[in-house]
């Protein structure tokens, strides 16, 4: 069937935990008019979804309606008692009991199959019930990273990893080469003026004793020590971060770079929700409808590594739903008698993940692929996570 814009006048909308396809939805059907029913429980989400509509759907007349339980069928049918006849239901959103009586409320009142839809995050389709389907690849949404962190009430702290007195994309991938050459060589990196408990040194020490990186990493880097005899506190702070990992993250956005082509992407984005503690997020973009989220990390325990893909799973999941794409990249490798460690990784999300979006895990002989080391750079499996 032949792609077609659906558009409507007036779209009712069910207000559940996550908002992101009901203010896709919106985005599609270019409504003049928008109605949002939701809970005491959702109130919040409500009050996000609203301001994200009034910047990204600017023009349409906002209104909404508070069913104060959705578990009562007879509560859910009374609000949805007058229903305008030209009017459009979507409804991925609210419990079950509250979308399926919103739908029969919505069909007694002389809506059509036509004017009633879901959105499929599993297929990626918005399904109306006389059974089209709208394509949201095909979609021009314009989706943004500000619009789903918005959504969400989360607030953008920092997103400039790299510093106008700290290293360039170019040391990253020098020291990508190195380490993907010799693995043991993150870890020397991370302990660089790092004491015997772990803890790093001061900048006064660190001047007293500087690290000569010609010793550690072959290639020809922006700076020659740690710390250079003109920097100051800032420049060293920001170097042994960048040494100990962050070199991870801007190789591997820059690699991200090269297949997205214009794409807005994050790279160490710091933000806090509105009542939650600061998080960090190493990569994330958005492309067409989906967010993609990338956790990186050079440590190369089994157990720390799990950790890490589950966080970046739930992350993505909370901020995108099933539309979201989650993937853990890191230097994992070897095996024992249960197989290759990243396979089970793989498989161990893969038991307790039921969606569609289950995690990638990218481990050392996928990096080494991606920046050709033993031949030429391959990033086919890069691009079909993305592609995903």
């Amino acid at each position: 069937m032949t792609e077609r814009e659906r558009t409507c006048d007036k779209l009712l909308l069910l207000v559940g935990s996550n908002p992101l396809p009901n203010y896709i939805t919106a985005l599609i059907l270019k409504p003049k008019s928008i109605r949002l029913f939701y809970s005491p429980e959702t109130e919040k989400v409500k009050k996000h979804l609203w301001e994200a509509l009034t910047t990204g759907l600017s023009g349409a007349q906002l209104e909404e309606t508070c069913i104060d339980d959705v578990t009562s069928a007879a509560k859910v049918r009374q609000a949805f008692g007058s229903i305008p006849s030209d009017a459009h239901l979507h409804y991925t959103g609210g419990t079950k009991i509250m979308a399926a009586h919103a739908r029969m409320a919505f069909r007694e009142s002389g809506g059509k199959d036509e004017q009633a839809s879901y959105l499929d995050e599993r297929k990626g389709v918005l399904r109306f019930d006389d059974r089209y389907e709208m394509d949201l690849s095909k979609q021009r949404l314009r989706l943004t990273l500000g619009d789903v962190l918005a959504l969400h009430a989360i607030k953008r702290i920092s997103e400039d990893h790299l510093q106008p007195d700290g290293p360039a994309g170019e040391d990253a991938g020098i020291i990508a080469g190195a380490v993907l050459n010799d693995p043991s060589l993150a870890k020397r990196l991370y302990g660089i003026h790092r004491d015997e408990k772990n803890k790093r040194r001061s900048f006064e020490k660190a001047k007293a004793d500087a690290v000569i990186l010609d010793e550690l990493v072959p290639g020809d880097l922006s700076v020659r020590r740690i710390p250079e005899a003109h920097w100051k506190r800032q420049a060293y702070e920001n170097w042994l971060d960048f040494l100990g990992g962050g070199w991870l993250e801007t190789w591997c956005s820059a690699l991200v770079r090269q297949i997205v082509d214009g794409d807005e992407i994050a790279v160490g984005l710091e933000c806090k929700p509105a009542n939650g503690r600061q998080c960090e997020i190493d990569v994330a973009l958005v492309r067409g409808h989906r967010l993609y989220v990338i956790s990186c990390t050079t440590d190369t325990k089994t157990g720390l590594c799990k950790s890490k893909l589950f966080e970046v799973a739930m992350r993505a999941r909370q901020l995108g739903g099933d539309l979201a794409r989650s993937a853990l990249v890191c230097l994992l490798h070897g095996s024992d008698a249960k197989g290759a460690f990243v396979d089970q990784l793989r498989n161990d999300v893969a038991d307790v993940w039921d969606a569609p979006n289950t995690p990638q895990v990218f481990g050392l002989d996928e990096l080494k692929e991606w920046a050709g080391i033993g031949g030429r750079p391959n990033m086919d499996s890069l691009r079909r996570w993305l592609d995903s």
